[in-house]
């Protein structure tokens, strides 16, 4: 193909975009896929189904940790006070679990020292006489012991510019790791007091807000954090070293919240910009869901020693390269969706990310509508990179199944953002708004049964038919659709579908349009509720091109779209000939001259075919390029398009 210089110089620069859309693509990508396999390689430890090995007869109160951390032993020891409240009548003893590796020492119970037994993994505490059913009662641990730790699990630590630093990551089940814990998704503890003595010169960074910094003999330090939020075990976390400290604030007009962010010293100049992307995150969150759910204290961000985030309550952990607008933005909405709101299993995972996902989406969509839209064709593209799997998860034994990126990250939050488009705007954020409010689940647990019922009642819809297809059902649809015109601008649309995965027969569908021509465009929606359903209407002017679902609103793939004219205007016709054809293929007409010519398979997809001869009457193409198969040749005239099926047979 020869070009001149002008469609020379708008190739390179067409080309120049494409390039520079696929490397945008291609970071969203990678952001949010470093996000899961950072969370997928910390949450290693859960390779067998995980049931509370403790008799769960108490509901826990309350935690008093004093514990001694030097980040340059791999070592931990301490005490923790535990106020709970007996559930069950005739409670004679209390457990906890304590990995192996550590050693219960000892236990004090109203004053009297008890020799703790330890079997396996499960510490457990006798008592004198049993507990009454609804009691409040303390019993304290002291322990000690080389915490284990694997891949980048519950206990780390890493040597960085002359300083160790150590840090705890126990999601889902590594807290036992490193304290005596009830380490589950059924109990939330009211409050903590977190006490660390660590070398002098390191700070420590754990949830809530810190109280105090005292000397602790000659050459340590004293650290008090009080946390007086509900808390899952997973999500209480400590680290030391010798941070550099700084604030941002969030500003509104009547308050004023502290971002506090722990840092490594050598990182610090480059840190002290990037961390200041959780202010405009924290105000879009506020805006458009509810207040920050921990505002009587703070949230901190701390550098810890590899590459991902964690969502600690109040303060989540974050490596070096995480300090980006992605991860912040991902960590920070699981303050609401995972810390204040948490999964109550891990077959509701998409609870937690789903959400986080779509809130890092509804940032760009606020902020940078280019990137907005990047962020979805991106997303949609790899989730339907795949024919199968559901968003809930179906094997809690696998950590690839439970942190898959595709499924509980990405098509978690594109069934959000169809849901959005389902019931609109309003209701459904005021079913979110109303999901964070609940007094049963705010600081509590959730299932998605619980998460639908509010959407239910927001939007007056039954939803049963939606989550079942789209949450516990596989795969996604592919759209047929054939638009025709009538010369006086009446129209049909017919609307088919595929499925990729036989879970689902039919995805019912709200289906937007839209139609453009003479300088005109509409966006039609229309109810889709069966493969091949045929709709009427009347855009009022002459169609030329039509975008099947431009926002993006729906999960969808290998769409494909033609526009034809119904009717030929009295007098006028248009053949091809030979049809079948082996080839080439002539064009007859007495339409007048082609304004564009496009060649397809039935799928949509382009062909590389250009007729070879052209006149205001004919056109010869030749096809003996093209496979054996149906083809739809479009042909665009100046009263619209022509489109006709032909068959190359050789």
């Amino acid at each position: 193909m020869k070009l001149n210089s002008a469609k020379y110089i708008l190739f390179f620069l067409l080309l120049g975009i494409t390039r520079g859309v696929a490397a945008q693509e291609k970071h969203i990508y990678n952001e949010l896929q470093q996000i899961a396999d950072h969370e997928k390689a910390a949450y290693s430890k859960l390779l067998q189904p995980h049931e509370s090995l403790i008799v769960n007869n108490y509901d826990l109160k309350y935690h008093r940790f004093f514990l001694f951390a030097d980040p340059s032993v791999n070592s931990i020891s301490g005490s923790v006070t535990s106020y709970f409240v007996a559930t069950q009548s005739g409670m004679e003893s209390i457990q906890f679990e304590l990995y192996k590796t550590l050693s219960a020492d000892s236990a004090f119970y109203h004053g009297i020292k008890k020799t703790p037994g330890h079997n396996g993994n499960v510490v457990t505490v006798p008592f004198d006489k049993s507990v009454a059913q609804g009691s409040l009662d303390s019993v304290t641990i002291f322990y000690h012991g080389d915490p284990t730790s694997s891949g980048f699990g519950s206990f780390g630590r890493e040597y960085h510019a002359g300083a160790w630093a150590l840090w705890t990551l126990s999601e889902p089940y590594g807290a036992s790791d490193w304290w005596p814990s009830k380490n589950d998704l059924t109990d939330k503890i009211d409050s903590i007091d977190m006490f660390v003595v660590t070398p002098k010169g390191n700070h420590v960074a754990s949830n809530g807000l810190l109280i105090s910094e005292t000397s602790y003999g000659p050459n340590s330090v004293l650290a008090h954090w009080k946390h007086r939020y509900p808390i899952a075990s997973y999500l209480i976390a400590i680290a030391s070293t010798n941070f550099a400290r700084f604030s941002d604030y969030y500003v509104t007009a009547d308050s004023s919240l502290e971002v506090l962010n722990y840092v490594y010293p050598e990182d610090s100049a480059l840190l002290v910009n990037n961390a200041k992307e959780a202010i405009p995150a924290m105000q879009l969150f506020e805006e458009i869901f509810t207040p920050y759910p921990f505002r009587a204290e703070k949230y901190g961000q701390a550098q810890f020693g590899w590459g991902g985030g964690m969502e600690h309550q109040t303060m989540t952990f974050l490596g070096k390269g995480a300090f980006s607008r992605e991860t912040i933005t991902h960590e920070l909405a699981h303050q609401w969706f995972g810390d204040m709101i948490t999964c109550g299993s891990w077959h509701d995972i998409w609870l937690n990310e789903g959400f986080a996902t779509y809130a890092t989406g509804l940032r760009y969509e606020r902020t940078d509508k280019e990137y907005w839209d990047l962020w979805k064709r991106s997303n949609i593209n790899y989730v339907c990179g795949s024919s199968g799997g559901s968003v809930y998860c179906d094997d809690t034994t696998s950590v690839n199944r439970i942190f898959d990126s595709r499924l509980s990250y990405r098509k978690g939050a594109l069934i959000l953002h169809q849901l959005r488009w389902v019931i609109g705007d309003a209701a459904f954020f005021k079913g979110v708004n109303s999901y964070l409010e609940d007094p049963k689940l705010k600081h509590g647990f959730a299932r998605s049964s619980d998460f639908q019922k509010h959407m239910e009642t927001a939007s007056g819809k039954n939803l049963d038919e939606y989550f079942a297809d789209w949450l516990y059902g596989q795969g996604y649809p592919t759209y047929t659709v054939h638009v025709g015109q009538s010369a006086d601008h009446s129209a049909t649309v017919t609307i088919s579908q595929s499925q990729s995965h036989p879970s689902v027969s039919f995805f019912e569908m709200q289906v937007p349009i839209m139609f453009a021509g003479e300088g005109k465009d509409t966006v039609i929606v229309f109810n889709n509720l069966s493969s091949g359903q045929v709709f009427p209407f009347n855009p009022g002017f002459g169609i030329s091109s039509v975008n099947f679902d431009p926002e993006r609103w729906l999960i969808s793939s290998n769409n494909s779209v033609t526009l034809g004219i119904e009717d030929l205007p009295a007098g006028k016709f248009l053949t091809l000939s030979p049809n079948p054809a082996t080839d080439q293929l002539a064009v007859n007409h007495n339409l007048g001259p082609f304004k564009f010519v496009e060649i397809t398979t039935v799928d949509g997809k382009s062909t590389k075919t250009f007729p070879e001869e052209t006149s205001e009457t004919s056109m010869t193409i030749h096809v003996n390029s093209l496979k054996d198969g149906v083809y739809i040749l479009r042909l665009g005239f100046q009263q619209g398009i022509v489109t006709r099926k032909f068959v190359v047979k050789k």
